[in-house]
């Protein structure tokens, strides 16, 4: 099945399940084998509904395709006959069963065997307390849990227990991708996910050997040579930031020093990079906002020979350096102090590269002879070992989401491969085509956005979707380039440094890459020439105020700069919306998803305005809007606090549907008929934020004040899951639209990621401000940028963009003379934010640096109506 394929199956399938076609979608699913629906299996089996269950399941695999396949058929024919055998107090018929047919599961599970054993010496099992709860589910809670692990460790399921989740780029070439004739139409799509227009080039003294994107600051390019030179450049501008080179003094000591820089590589956070050398010689720096860089610490007789490669990881709290090297060891070093923390003996060759897992409990290692090995930290030794496609130097690299595994290099032909590796199988998953014979170095290849793979080859550079073996295009980067050059992705994908010939370095971009690139260079151009400027105009104006601004990241800039440029009365156009009703104050107040509409809510009671075109103007009254003869949607607030409730809502992504609560019970209301459609879930405790899965408009996330989240399925009324790790009210909610997480904050000032395939919590962090705890606590609210990589975090006294993937702060601003702040939001473009304050005054941010540029003062949009409003 071609990706095309795949993703057009998928947009099917949600475009069924919104539609509320669920059998539709489950026969589709089972027509293509393209995703297996876990939770749809899972009801089936709670509620007894064996056959369907069955036959759902070998829709996807047989008896006779592996032993995982057998077992779970045969333990849900099984156990189906079993329970039901018992249900009708056929006591000899389910003991029979027990002994012929589940007998063999003994040794798989014996603890459930042992369980459904006993449930033969009750008369009544429903007085069982495995069957007490039978009509609802729960008994056969243990038997699905055995059936779920079974099938997650089926290799047969690989890649089919994730709903695939399509940007909104990829659609747009859905269409053109399945006709192979059609790439004329293609290649101006492909530009706008794919790295491929020259932007820059890079010019040096020496040849390229290793290069590495800073992991927050997007554009900054790390570079290591082959005398040893580490340089930083800003590829937006071109411009070299500094360059070093520590082995000058020590090669004029001892010259067999001389060593050219193997691989060097940023920390995750990017405070410390590591670099490797030819010669034996480790070197860990930590690098400061300024741009400069500090030797940390070094080993000179780090491994004995060459080291071929390193990487960070962490290990009980503790940030690591891993290194491989040519005398077939590996080694772990505490990357604060330097201390050898492990060293692990098993490779008979030497060892080319090192690859973490996402557990950080053990890591990968590949030796030139084509053995792979599993290490575990507490045990010292290999828990496994695989036979790689190839001997020589091959690497190893996991997709930015941790999931998939990719190998690079030479098979005994001097073939080149790039692989897929299973770790439920410890196999090649599939073969990527397009690759052949190299006479030079090793194929160097790079992961962007967990869809795409690219390498050097042949003097070119060749991408691939991650799902499809067959290329998706070539590129020669304006020519120039040597026969396997070296390649390194930016991490949000935008951005690709290729090494070309003649010591050069060429950047390529995407669309949005080449406009992150403009945006950096005129931002760093023209920023500081603003602020001067605006300095100068009014340091020496009589009604000049002071206005504090934490420059992010860094220190704490005041000066005596006045108001920002502010936007007048002539500036700007204002429009009252008109409302029957008069209320006291407004709670919250946002667009619709459409952008036609405004949606508020007054306390208790939702407001509706809609404008007859497409988007909302200001040179267009919208009308109020209530359907005839309908009641407006009201919140119950029975017998509630109103002083400490506090008001919220969500709009499904089609903005049919309206969640809401007023401290009281949560409504689900139809936004076409304002029909009130159920209420659930009475205080205490009181929900205090909602968001709706974009994937699902059935499933809401609710924070509570009793600092819990509640994953919510409002058709089914079932609780889904209940997330524990806020200290105090859940005051944020946000979902990511690409990937499975959840992002929330609270009043407690932290910020957590939860994996809602799972429902378990990912990461964590405390709002920081240079790397000190926000002390004031506040309510923080949150919002994903369109990138739907970062989000904008707002507290009271802090504004914060922050990259999903890490919970890094990237940029912050702090220290506002203007007061608290009341709210904030992206613009539609996510180029700009605006901050509104609870004196009432707008300033206007920089989405890129947070560096405020205007402001509104209230009068400015006040002015014609005569009295002050609720924010």
């Amino acid at each position: 099945m071609s990706t095309s394929q795949k993703d057009l199956y998928f947009l099917l399938l949600k475009f069924f399940d919104e539609e509320g076609l669920e059998g539709t979608a489950h026969m589709l699913e089972c027509e293509t084998q393209c995703y297996f629906d876990m939770r749809y299996f899972e009801e089936m089996m709670l509620s007894g509904n064996w056959y369907e269950a069955e036959k759902y399941f070998s829709s996807f695999t047989k008896t006779d395709d592996n032993s995982h396949s057998n077992d779970v058929i045969l333990l849900v024919v099984n156990c189906g006959k079993f329970l039901k055998a018992l249900d009708r107090k056929d006591h000899a018929t389910a003991e029979e069963i027990l002994k012929k047919d589940l007998k063999e599961f003994k040794d798989m599970n014996e603890d459930l065997f042992n369980e459904m054993a006993l449930l033969l010496t009750s008369d009544d099992t429903r007085k069982h307390p495995f069957l007490s709860d039978y009509k609802f589910k729960s008994a056969r809670k243990n038997v699905v849990l055995e059936m779920k692990r079974m099938i997650e460790a089926n290799a047969f399921f690989d890649g089919k227990l994730n709903f695939h989740n399509i940007e909104t780029e990829r659609l747009r070439c859905l269409t053109n991708q399945i006709d192979p004739d059609q790439t004329h139409i293609l290649l101006p799509t492909v530009h706008n996910y794919l790295p491929m227009t020259l932007t820059q080039t890079l010019n040096f003294s020496s040849s390229p050997i290793s290069m590495n994107f800073h992991p927050t600051k997007h554009t900054l390019l790390l570079v290591g040579t082959s005398i040893g030179d580490i340089t930083l450049w800003d590829v937006s501008s071109g411009k070299r930031l500094l360059a070093k080179n520590y082995m000058k003094s020590k090669v004029s000591v001892d010259k067999e020093l001389c060593a050219s820089v193997k691989r060097i590589l940023w920390s995750p956070d990017g405070t410390f990079f590591g670099v490797a050398y030819s010669k034996h010689v480790l070197q860990v720096y930590s690098y400061s906002e300024s741009n400069d860089i500090y030797l940390q610490w070094e080993w000179i007789y780090a491994h004995m020979g060459g080291i071929n490669d390193l990487a960070f990881s962490s290990y009980e709290n503790q940030l690591l350096l891993i290194t491989c090297g040519d005398d077939k060891k590996i080694k772990v070093w505490d990357v604060d102090t330097g201390n050898k923390q492990f060293t692990f003996r098993g490779h008979n060759a030497p060892v080319s590269s090192v690859c973490p897992t996402s557990s950080n409990q053990h890591f990968f290692s590949v030796s030139v002879d084509g053995k792979i090995k599993a290490w575990e930290y507490k045990t010292f030794v290999a828990q496994s070992n695989f036979e790689a496609p190839g001997i020589g130097h091959t690497k190893m690299a996991y997709s930015a989401d941790n999931k998939r595994l990719f190998l690079c290099g030479t098979d005994e032909g001097r073939k080149t491969f790039l692989v897929e590796w299973s770790q439920c199988k410890d196999s090649v998953r599939r073969t990527y085509h397009g690759l052949q014979a190299s006479s030079s170095s090793a194929v160097q290849f790079d992961i962007a956005n967990n869809q795409f793979l690219a390498a050097g080859h042949d003097h070119k550079i060749k991408f691939w979707d991650m799902d499809n073996v067959e290329p998706l295009i070539t590129i020669d980067a304006e020519g120039g380039l040597p026969e396997t050059p070296s390649i390194c992705f930016n991490r949000k994908g935008t951005l690709l440094a290729v090494v070309a010939n003649e010591n050069r370095i060429k950047i390529l971009a995407t669309n949005y890459g080449i406009g992150l690139l403009q945006t950096t260079n005129k931002h760093s151009a023209d920023a500081s020439r603003e602020i001067s400027e605006t300095v100068r105009k009014y340091t020496d104006t009589k009604d000049a105020e002071d206005v504090a601004v934490l420059v992010s990241p860094g220190v704490n800039v005041k000066e005596k700069v006045g108001k920002f440029l502010e936007i007048k009365n002539t500036q700007c156009q204002s429009l009252r919306l008109h409302n029957p009703v008069e209320p006291d104050e407004i709670s919250r107040l946002i667009y619709t998803n459409k952008g036609d509409a405004v949606l508020a809510l007054a306390s208790n009671v939702h407001l509706l305005w809609k404008w007859l075109g497409d988007e909302a103007t200001t040179k267009v009254q919208p009308s109020f809007t209530q359907p005839q003869d309908a009641l407006p949607m009201i919140n119950d607030v029975d017998g509630i606090n109103h002083e400490v409730a506090v008001p919220c809502f969500a709009l499904s992504k089609n903005d049919s549907y309206l969640v809401s609560a007023s401290g009281g019970m949560i409504s689900l209301f139809n936004t076409l008929t304002f029909q009130n459609l159920v209420t659930f879930m009475p205080p205490p405790p009181a929900a205090t934020c909602i968001a709706f899965q974009p994937q699902d408009n059935n499933i809401v996330a609710i924070g509570k004040h009793d600092s819990t989240i509640i994953i919510f399925n409002c058709q089914r009324q079932k609780v889904l899951a209940k997330l524990e790790g806020h200290t105090k009210r859940v005051t944020g909610l946000a979902f990511c639209k690409t990937k499975n997480v959840l992002i929330s904050s609270g009043a407690d000032t932290q910020v957590f990621a939860w994996n809602f395939e799972r429902w378990k919590k990912w990461k964590s962090t405390f709002l920081q401000v240079g790397g000190k705890k926000l002390e004031s606590l506040s309510d923080t609210h949150i919002q994903f940028h369109q990138d739907q990589l970062h989000f904008l975090a707002v507290h009271k006294n802090f504004l914060g963009i922050y990259e999903a993937d890490t919970l890094n702060c990237v940029k912050w601003a702090q220290g506002f003379l203007s007061g608290p702040i009341s709210s904030a939001t992206f613009s539609a473009d996510c180029q700009i934010v605006y901050t509104s304050f609870q004196n009432g005054m707008i300033v206007i941010f920089d989405a890129l640096e947070l560096i405020p540029f205007r402001q509104i003062s209230p009068n400015t949009y006040l002015h014609s109506f005569g009295r002050s409003m609720g924010f």
